[in-house]
């Protein structure tokens, strides 16, 4: 009895092992047998596709422009953020600039807008010193004003040169600095002297083949002595950001009048303050209020920008544009899906002889949905790379020749691939379903 025992436990374990080996081994089978179908599935997919290559490039060429404007919207939107955002940090951190009135307070209402620059008071030099006398223990207080003029020197002419009236200290207020000569200072502004400092464009246009610090260029009618050149920032959107003059601010006021128009005031931390970027705005703010002589119930009649309103205004603008574009673009995505599945269920009209001799020779019916899913997947997924690539080399095209800063956004391309294959999809259900729901017997009969 022992021995039988003994017997009896070998082969359980025995038929164990061969129970274990045959599960493997069929699961092994079966994965290589849904790798087969799937692969039989691609070939075929493939040579219905290659077989009918006319029809099939102009069935996707829906699905290559929408998935093309899509994407490219996706750039512009992302380059217009960008360059909003590029536009602000010339601000600089924890810098507010205080104006007579900024777009970004009346979003959406330009008439409004257009009131306040009529009958808010214009921001000027007494200002300047009266906000100074304020929060300057704690604030650096620096202003800017802007003009057009041409800059001349000898038979060299540069038109529509922006000429800034700034202070002192606008160096530290703002991300221009001298790189050849010296900066201004209180002394050039307290005696109106005629000297400035000039972008690198201007350098390179006027001064091609010498020195430019101490020699001198003509602003209007003017002659106005070089103390410093400042360093290059490039353009933004084609355009340059060194075709510029400075000159102290008293003597602009000099020149243009000291009331003919309003001033852009910067407000900045002292070096060695420590005050939150957050709270500069708000120190400005009270500052203003203060010198303006406003009540608590009072509205501000002036406006204070930073980058980081800039920013959030540029965000909220994006988001709304772009709830308005996206579904108009997707109507060419939808436009597009409608095609496919036209020449899906064409498609399963002509071959419905080959799906009847499959279904015959034991292919399922989910074999057949599966087919023709693949091939509408297929035909959409070549047509969103081809849009995908249209768009990419035509955003590039874009910020090569005029300098705006858009790019493809990674979540754009990610976007562009899985939509294309979304469409596939549920335009592909409706044709593969009427194929796989087709009768053996009826299909074989069909010539």
């Amino acid at each position: 009895m022992f021995k039988d025992a003994i017997l009896n436990n070998r082969e359980s374990e025995v038929g164990d092992q061969i129970v274990t080996a045959g599960k493997a081994q069929n699961k092994q089978y079966r994965i290589r047998f849904g790798l087969s179908r799937w692969g039989e599935a691609f070939r075929v997919a493939a040579s219905a596709i290659l077989a009918n290559r006319l029809r099939s490039s102009l069935t996707i060429i829906g699905v290559v422009i929408g998935v093309a404007v899509v994407t490219f919207v996706a750039a512009l939107l992302e380059g217009a953020q960008n360059y909003i955002k590029q536009t602000a940090s010339s601000l600089g951190p924890g810098i507010a600039r205080i104006d007579k009135a900024s777009f970004q307070d009346f979003l959406g209402d330009a008439q409004s807008f257009a009131e306040a620059l009529a009958k808010r008071p214009d921001i000027t030099i007494e200002d300047i010193a009266g906000l100074r006398q304020r929060i300057g223990d704690r604030m650096e207080v620096g202003a800017q004003i802007d003009a057009a003029l041409p800059a001349q020197r000898g038979n060299n002419s540069l038109q529509g040169i922006a000429v800034q009236g700034v202070t002192a200290n606008i160096a530290a207020l703002s991300t221009i600095k001298v790189v050849n000569g010296r900066d201004m200072t209180d002394f050039d502004g307290e005696n109106r002297r005629s000297v400035c400092v000039i972008g690198s464009d201007v350098d390179e246009f006027l001064f091609p083949d010498r020195d430019p610090i101490g020699q001198f260029i003509k602003l209007g009618s003017a002659e106005y002595e070089v103390i410093g050149v400042a360093a290059p920032r490039g353009s933004s959107f084609g355009a340059s950001q060194d075709g510029f003059v400075q000159i102290p601010l008293g003597t602009f006021a000099k020149v243009f009048g000291a009331r003919s128009r309003s001033i852009s005031m910067l407000v900045k931390a002292k070096p060695g303050v420590e005050v939150p970027n957050e709270q500069v705005e708000e120190i400005a703010r009270f500052g203003m209020r203060a010198q303006r002589r406003l009540s608590y119930g009072d509205s501000d009649n002036f406006s204070i920008i930073t980058a980081k309103s800039v920013e959030a205004v540029t965000s909220l603008l994006t988001r709304i544009v772009g709830s308005v574009l996206y579904p108009l673009t997707g109507i060419a995505l939808a436009v597009g899906g409608i095609v496919v599945m036209n020449m899906m269920l064409a498609s399963v009209t002509e071959r419905t002889r080959e799906i009847g001799i499959r279904l015959a020779i034991g292919a399922r019916r989910k074999d057949i949905l599966a087919q023709f899913l693949l091939e509408s997947s297929l035909l959409t997924l070549l047509g969103g790379l081809v849009g995908m690539m249209i768009s990419t080399a035509l955003v590039w095209a874009i910020a090569k020749l005029s300098g705006f800063p858009v790019a493809v956004p990674v979540w754009a391309l990610v976007a562009a691939i899985l939509i294309s294959c979304l469409v596939g999809v549920v335009f592909g259900v409706f044709p593969a379903r009427r194929a796989s729901r087709l009768s053996p017997i009826e299909a074989l009969r069909k010539e």
